[in-house]
């Protein structure tokens, strides 16, 4: 599916949905992995938080002012941090937390003129349209969303 505007739009909202429903699932579902030795519902709810936060602050601005970024964050790095703090804080933290980080997204992104959203940039030597970075994002969501129907579907 090409990805616009308003599917990406959608798609944040949808997502939204899902996550603010996981408030309502059994504490030990929420701190169940959907595979030995994988991450739980609350790690992997918990690391989409930076992620949303670091395209709004350091990647959407750069690239449509067509400048380099500044910072290149350590992937393991973030996603260790977030996964701690999502098996250590009540639910309802990482949920809201979420939340409002992906409002922050959608936000930033309807903010976007939609001829811009075609716009490109280079990073590591790959040269790509904004919207396929929005896109590649939305593809990782919904491979977490399929993980956490796992164990949701118990």
């Amino acid at each position: 599916m090409t990805n616009t505007k308003e599917t990406l739009l959608t798609h944040y909202k949808e997502t939204m949905n899902f996550v603010r429903e996981l408030e309502h699932i059994p504490e030990d579902a929420w701190r169940s992995s959907y595979a030995e030795g994988k991450w739980t519902i609350a790690e992997i709810v918990g690391h989409l938080s930076p992620w949303d936060r670091f395209m709004v602050a350091e990647r959407l601005p750069f690239m449509l002012a067509d400048e380099p970024f500044r910072v290149k964050p350590n992937s393991q790095e973030v996603n260790e941090e977030a996964a701690k703090m999502s098996r250590e804080q009540q639910r309802i933290l990482t949920i809201d937390e979420f939340l409002v980080s992906r409002d922050l997204l959608r936000r930033a992104v309807d903010l976007i003129p939609e001829e811009r959203l075609t716009d490109t940039f280079t990073s590591n030597g790959k040269t790509m349209m904004i919207v396929d970075l929005l896109g590649a994002m939305k593809q990782h969501d919904l491979h977490h969303i399929d993980q956490i129907k796992q164990v949701t579907a118990r």
